[in-house]
């Protein structure tokens, strides 16, 4: 029998955390019931740290490994594995996450009973046990403004911010969503055929908010599955190797210009330019008034 699922971790460097991962998926129930549930997938991102050694090593026949010999990128890395596997489900796992039991089992079940849900999240905890927030919303340009610009937690603005509608989500009920991270997240193959794999473009970052957008765009529905549960550490194979914020922010760019268009973004970036000048003669009118008072003094 085929697999059902193809489980697939992105490794850069990654042979102190790696282990996390793979363990977590050979101790599901699911697989240790039926090891062929599920094929595991390594996309190596030519890690020069030992990381290859080390899989093979400890893991051998049970995880394949997809040499890529350089540093492609996140969406890249994923193409490349999404090529060599075939399993109706492809199932993205990072390296500093760890499965639940039942975690693969539960995402099948429900894409088997959501014929129509493309793409699907996993509810995602902290090492702590706090429950991250793990879905999002597509950018309009009001909220894109209101977030960028941290107006967006005044009280005035905050229903209109990005991500307003999310303060009050449940994660302990299904939802359908517009956005799930990318760190526990299944896709149907059937959608590769549809909307094509991740954008290249995107190196890092984005590449999950543009492809739920191009899926939304073709009538897939994306969900967040609460059955299914992952713990992540987050930005594990980021630390200290580069700078994320300045990472996101590349890729939030691209992904603005290419699904709203330059004018969008530039009057979004004037906008916030913009937002500088009126604290500048804000602070130059308090000044003003400030240096009169004192010479009425």
């Amino acid at each position: 029998m085929p697999p059902r699922i193809d489980v697939i971790v992105v490794c850069w460097n990654d042979k102190e955390k790696i282990a996390t991962a793979l363990d977590s998926v050979f101790a599901l129930g699911e697989v240790q019931a039926d090891p062929g549930f599920a094929n595991v997938v390594v996309s190596d991102n030519g890690s020069s740290d030992g990381s290859r050694e080390f899989i093979r090593e400890r893991y051998g026949g049970r995880v394949t490994i997809v040499e890529n010999n350089a540093n492609l990128g996140f969406a890249a890395a994923c193409n490349r594995a999404f090529d060599k596997t075939s399993a109706p489900i492809a199932f993205l796992l990072n390296p500093d996450a760890e499965l639940k039991d039942r975690a693969l089992a539960n995402i099948v079940a429900f894409l088997d009973a959501h014929p129509r849900c493309g793409i699907a999240g996993s509810r995602i905890y902290n090492y702590d046990g706090s429950i991250q927030q793990s879905c999002g919303e597509f950018d309009t340009w009001t909220g894109a403004f209101l977030r960028s610009s941290a107006w967006g937690e005044l009280p005035p603005f905050r229903r209109f911010a990005n991500g307003a509608a999310l303060r009050g989500f449940s994660y302990d009920r299904p939802h359908r969503i517009d956005i799930a991270i990318g760190a526990a997240l299944a896709i149907r193959r059937e959608l590769f055929a549809e909307i094509g794999t991740f954008d290249e473009r995107f190196f890092l970052y984005h590449e999950e908010v543009d492809f739920a957008k191009r899926a939304a765009n073709a009538g897939w529905e994306t969900w967040f599955v609460p059955s299914s549960e992952a713990v992540h550490e987050g930005m594990g194979s980021a630390k200290g190797q580069y700078s994320v914020e300045s990472r996101k922010q590349v890729s939030r760019r691209k992904y603005w210009i290419k699904h709203h268009g330059y004018s969008w973004y530039f009057t979004l970036v004037a906008a916030l330019i913009g937002r500088f000048v009126l604290y500048l003669v804000a602070a130059g009118g308090a000044l003003f008034a400030l240096r009169a008072i004192i010479r009425r003094k």
